[in-house]
């Protein structure tokens, strides 16, 4: 092989390497951004964006522009907003993503499902209304000082299902139902009190911040969490009116025995 077409190879191949490399950054921020979003964290999903004027935020609610706009959507440094209850869970995974940089490699678009569970309560009744919720995201991404940020989010809600609130079970009826459970020769018996029964806990991310490279807030929220136990869980069942510590169950079908 020539010089010539060995130099032309490798820059292509380096020039392939550079866009696979892009992608999988931008998949990475796309599922970061995600876990933040499941307990709201405010300050880390603020950071993912682009801090540029025309950075945004089309929801079906209305629109943000800018990231002062995404401050205000998200209450970032919002005194007066409070921090989601306990029982708030955004659990929505980004799926079947198709990612494509532009030929510069300064901007991409992508293409992704977005499905999964949410509790949120309603601001006129404080009740909480979980459900099924399965949308499709179309974003601009942006790098900026080498870095990929959001950009523009646009987004669609063809599913939606809503649950009936009676039947959502808190993660303190889990942790109930095993500390009662026979394991069977375990290494390590059940811990009463694991802080993995309680509604609102973060569990622990082993990365830091993919745009900031700092560390996250779950260990600050957590322990915030975990000095009022039984409060986090009497707020959950107050959200969901849930009356009793049991999770409630369907009431038993009559049968009428037809006459001959």
């Amino acid at each position: 092989m020539a010089a010539k077409d060995l130099e032309a190879r490798i820059k292509a191949l380096e020039k392939k390497v550079t866009r696979l490399e892009d992608i999988n950054e931008i998949t990475r921020l796309q599922r970061v951004y995600s876990y933040y979003v499941m307990h709201m964290m405010r300050d880390e999903i603020y950071d993912c964006f682009a801090d540029r004027d025309d950075v945004k935020l089309r929801w079906l609610e209305g629109t943000w522009y800018g990231k002062k706009g995404v401050a205000r959507y998200f209450g970032v440094g919002d005194k007066k907003r409070p921090e989601p209850p306990p029982g708030f869970i955004h659990q929505v995974m980004p799926i079947a993503g198709v990612v494509d940089v532009a030929t510069d490699g300064k901007t991409a678009k992508g293409r992704w499902y977005s499905f999964g569970g949410f509790a949120t309560p309603d601001q006129k009744t404080g009740k909480t209304n979980p459900g099924i919720v399965g949308g499709i995201y179309e974003i601009d991404y942006i790098k900026e000082k080498g870095t990929w940020k959001f950009w523009k989010i646009d987004w669609i809600i063809p599913l939606s299902i809503k649950i009936p609130s009676e039947y959502w079970s808190p993660a303190e009826n889990l942790g109930r139902m095993l500390a009662e459970f026979k394991a069977f020769e375990a290494d390590e018996p059940f811990i009463h009190g694991d802080p993995r029964f309680v509604s609102g806990y973060i569990f622990p991310f082993h990365y830091d911040h993919p745009v900031t490279g700092k560390p996250t807030s779950e260990g600050k929220k957590n322990a915030a969490l975990l000095k009022n136990i039984k409060g986090a869980e009497k707020a959950v069942r107050d959200m969901f009116g849930l009356d009793d510590k049991k999770t409630r169950k369907p009431a038993k079908k009559s049968v009428t025995k037809s006459k001959r």
